[in-house]
């Protein structure tokens, strides 16, 4: 390989580049393309004496012939990138085909030659890694409403250069395009890489394995991807050949789109925090070869590349189809909704991970058999007679027991969603969006909101009931006793003399007493919302929890981003509580009844065997 020049970006602009099958697709995220368009903005400013050019990486290039066209081997992310730039500038631009990737026959990409004509949001450029998760999201919601009229342009690809285009587009509404335009072309130098001729398709895969060996662990798939493609190059007949390439990018393609969605992976995967797209595709290649030592960040590339040099008289090389079947599994559980609630609880609930659930997979018989099995892990984790009685029972846990609780709460929300919600999934990827979730009490100790005399009426009842039942369940003491019937008097004496500020007051002195009686800190006192929706909430009475947690629901008024889980729906909107006994403005201790009992029947129901 020999190194000819320094070439200017304008020098490029009579060229072809083509990138092959095993080259992966573009990949810059936001941060990247940001930082090329400042990089080069900072240096239209400078001194030119004492920097003469800005220098990009390495293009390394094969010529393909004569006509300047070349087979583009290494820089595919950067050229691309300045391609998209000089595209919207309007500008000369040098030219780029493709193998596959929604391609025409001539090898051009129609989608980027489309890309102006689409919609795009408007937004502020920031340089705030935690702001670009938000500027995602904006560009995510609308390329979902374009792909709805154009399901055709929907892969992965086109969205990363839709995404790429978008930030172009915003940054140049701050900044100075004719400048830039003119430090792009004759002030920015790419190091030029030229292959020989004669190097072969086999070197040639072998050479971009061979540069991307050692990067960011972000590259272990492509060099994945680039073992497969040498290995189908080696098959004899152009024409197996060619239908093997395509097929292969067909299939990696889908399965790396589908990784993608923040929905199919939060449902495979409890780690909210892995959000490198490419290294999704990696955990199909965990499964196929197993878990390394976490240190090594090429364990899957070393395997498969140890399992293709092997003699086939002494192993079976890597097959792509046992590795499309695995990734298959998970895109048939994803789609059952039975199956997505049972393998969604033991990846988030229990110490199985996908891995496990495959073997469990491969030893059912039948689709009815391994769902049976999934209910069988979940009932020896929550039902096992030692865990049951120390851990999980919702009679016995309480506040304090932060992590237990909050496991039954999590269960019981993916049951009932199963149960209530017959046509819903249970939003795994929204719930793990949450960055806190608190374990709320339902009603507070210090619960003072009921205003009016019908109010005091209904809770003084509700209390008398109550004195009642624990006198006949054996729950109260005699001082206890004694000390309740007075303070039910003094109540009644309020209410009669319509002293409103003495009943609320009366009404937080009985509430602490019972919260020693019956412990405010129990399961059926509690339910879960996320910390932002939490500090709304503060220690407002229940009626007002009720009203905010619906409000916020339903129409998204405080807070466009709020999750309110469907347990707690039932808790605030007393879905579990029978109309006899329906009152909207206080968590009563029967409404405390029929919620624990919603929550252990909704889960024995999920767990029950078909």
């Amino acid at each position: 390989m020999e190194n000819n020049n320094l070439k200017t970006v304008e020098e490029l602009l009579d060229f072809t580049f083509h990138i092959e099958t095993y080259q992966r697709g573009y990949r810059w995220d936001i941060a990247q393309v940001l930082n090329l368009l400042e990089d080069i903005d900072e240096f239209s400013k400078k001194d030119k004496i004492a920097e003469p050019f800005y220098c990009l990486q390495p293009l390394v290039v094969k010529e393909i012939d004569n006509d300047k066209i070349y087979e583009l081997i290494d820089g595919q992310q950067r050229i691309t990138t300045i391609h998209l730039i000089l595209k919207f500038l309007k500008s000369k631009n040098f030219k780029i085909t493709y193998t596959t990737r929604n391609s025409s026959n001539d090898g051009n990409n129609a989608f980027i030659d489309s890309l102006a004509s689409l919609v795009f949001p408007q937004f502020k450029i920031t340089r705030d890694i935690d702001e670009h998760k938000n500027l995602d999201a904006l560009v995510s919601n609308t390329w979902r409403e374009i792909i709805k009229g154009d399901k055709v342009i929907n892969t992965v690809d086109n969205f990363y250069l839709y995404r790429a285009f978008c930030v172009i587009k915003n940054w140049f509404e701050l900044g100075e395009r004719d400048a830039f335009k003119a430090t792009l072309l004759t002030d920015t130098k790419v190091i030029w890489y030229e292959e020989s001729k004669e190097s072969s398709e086999h070197k040639i895969v072998k050479k971009f394995i061979d540069f991307n060996e050692g990067k960011i662990e972000l590259e272990q798939a492509e060099l994945i991807k680039a073992l497969f493609v040498l290995d189908i190059l080696k098959l004899p007949s152009s024409i197996q050949r060619h239908y093997e390439e395509n097929k292969f990018a067909d299939d990696w393609n889908l399965i790396e789109h589908q990784l993608s969605d923040p929905k199919f992976w939060q449902f495979i995967s409890h780690n909210k925090n892995d959000e490198a797209i490419a290294n999704k595709i990696n955990l199909v290649f965990q499964l196929y070869n197993g878990y390394g030592k976490n240190e090594d960040k090429y364990y899957n590339y070393r395997k498969l590349e140890r399992a293709f040099s092997i003699d086939t008289d002494v192993g079976e090389k890597p097959q792509w189809d046992t590795i499309t079947n695995l990734y298959n599994n998970l895109e048939e559980w994803y789609f059952d909704r039975t199956t997505y609630h049972l393998c969604g609880a033991i990846i988030h609930l229990t110490d199985f991970n996908i891995s496990n659930i495959l073997l469990n997979a491969k030893e059912s018989i039948t689709k009815q058999e391994f769902r049976n099995k999934l209910r069988t892990i979940l009932k020896e984790f929550f039902f096992n007679e030692k865990v049951w009685k120390d851990k999980y029972n919702p009679d016995l846990i309480a506040y304090g027991n932060y992590e237990e609780v909050t496991k039954v709460l999590f269960l019981f929300n993916i049951a009932l969603t199963q149960i209530v919600e017959k046509d819903s999934f249970f939003p795994f990827q929204r719930f793990y969006n949450v960055n806190n979730w608190n374990v709320e009490h339902i009603l507070a100790k210090k619960d003072d909101g009921l205003d009016s005399t019908q109010e005091f009426k209904n809770y003084l009842n509700e209390l008398r009931d109550l004195i009642k039942t624990a006198l006949l369940d054996n729950e109260l003491t005699k001082e206890n006793e004694e000390i309740l019937i007075v303070l039910c008097k003094e109540m009644e004496d309020g209410i009669i003399a319509s002293k409103k500020s003495f009943c609320k007051k009366k009404i937080v002195e009985i509430n602490e007493k019972l919260a020693e009686i019956f412990t405010i800190n129990d399961f059926n006192n509690l339910c879960l919302l996320d910390q932002k929706t939490n500090i709304q909430l503060g220690k407002k009475p229940f009626k007002d929890k009720r009203n905010i947690t619906l409000m916020l629901d339903d129409k998204k008024i405080l807070d466009p981003a709020a999750y309110i889980p469907l347990g707690t729906q039932l808790v605030f909107s007393k879905k579990a509580t029978p109309s006899q006994d329906y009152q909207p403005d206080y968590w009563s201790f029967k409404d405390r009844d029929y919620y624990l009992k919603s929550v252990q029947n909704t889960i024995s129901q999920f767990l029950k065997p078909e």
